[in-house]
């Protein structure tokens, strides 16, 4: 099969590789789009790759064409999407299903080879069928969808609170789209690019502002970014008694003042940090958001920016780490390689 492999630090090329074979309990998925998360270019361009060579890419969706026991075999010709992180399921927070929090988890694109390949290997019991209403490349976007859903669902937003989010990125459009959906009274984004700003409008935002506008305060803040200027200008503008929602990863080291924490402290605030999704049998972020889609309630498409294929992908994403253009979400297509 054709795949992108990550040769060493910042060496992303397109090869000829084995197509992987499921072992028992896995099945091997033909995909058919995946997205290019946020996360992936410091793994690719950076030194957060767990092993080398590795095939990035855990946001998919497919169809599945073989499995490895015979009793899967209903799996064959699904239309699949599939939780990237694969739990031991022998933890104490796996044997009550909050799988996201597993002690000892593996995950695609990271710790095994992941889907920026046109096939891709994952554990059945980590599939979900993608309903025929949703399309391959919203099917892709299921896992920052989920993640963004779950993210809100802990911080427990009421209707008629006035949220901000800061940084206009994927996942700062998704907590803002599910936090009007839920019946925020005021939306606004907060970003340094305002090429953002006519999207995050037609995505429900009510206003879309540079960092350097003067702030109203709010019920819920969301830092978005993972820059550390933002998460002080998020937790600014609390209200007390407000909560703060911790979603970008931060990649430099952050300094809170102390002044800062007497914000948190004075306020009395609630600050809640959130990591990937619940993928449990009775509380599963995932199946909301599928029939969400299946119903016509959301839609993920709009923040597709750009399509590409496989073997594009190793330029595209360079010029996408050094910012030569603005983009959303990106999708690869393994499937149409030119």
């Amino acid at each position: 099969m054709k795949a992108l492999v990550l040769e060493e630090k910042g060496v992303l090329s397109f090869q000829e590789v084995k197509t992987p074979v499921p072992q028992e309990g896995e099945a091997l998925i033909k995909v058919q789009a995946t997205g290019i998360c946020g996360s992936d270019l410091p793994r690719i361009f950076g030194d957060q790759a767990y092993f080398y060579p590795l095939i990035p890419g855990h946001e998919l969706a497919g169809v599945v064409v073989e499995v490895g026991k015979k009793e899967d075999k209903e799996w064959i010709g699904k239309r699949v999407t599939a939780y990237p992180l694969i739990p031991c399921r022998n933890c104490p927070y796996c044997e009550v299903g909050q799988y996201e929090l597993c002690n000892n988890y593996g995950y695609l694109g990271s710790r095994q080879n992941g889907s920026f390949a046109e096939f891709v290997v994952a554990p059945v019991e980590n599939l979900m069928s993608l309903p025929q209403g949703v399309s391959w490349e919203e099917g892709a976007l299921s896992e920052p969808g989920a993640v963004t859903l779950h993210a809100l669902r802990r911080a427990h937003p009421e209707v008629g609170d006035r949220v901000a989010v800061f940084g206009l990125g994927p996942i700062g459009l998704l907590c803002g789209m599910w936090a009007k959906m839920g019946g925020a009274r005021m939306l606004t984004g907060y970003d340094v690019d305002e090429q953002k700003f006519p999207l995050a409008h037609t995505l429900g935002f009510d206003l879309a502002l540079s960092p350097a506008e003067k702030k109203e305060e709010v019920d819920l803040s969301i830092e978005a970014s993972g820059n550390s200027r933002a998460l002080r200008d998020a937790l600014g503008i609390v209200r007390k008694k407000g909560k703060l929602l911790l979603v970008g990863n931060q990649e430099q080291d952050v300094t809170l003042k102390p002044e800062d924490i007497g914000v948190i402290l004075r306020r009395e605030l609630t600050v809640v940090g959130t990591w990937n999704s619940d993928f449990s049998s009775l509380n599963s972020d995932w199946k909301r958001l599928l029939e969400l889609e299946e119903r016509g309630r959301i839609s993920l498409s709009p923040l597709i920016s750009h399509r590409i294929t496989l073997e594009e992908a190793p330029s595209f994403m360079l010029e996408m780490q050094q910012k030569r253009f603005s983009y959303t979400k990106v999708i690869i297509e393994p499937q149409e390689v030119r």
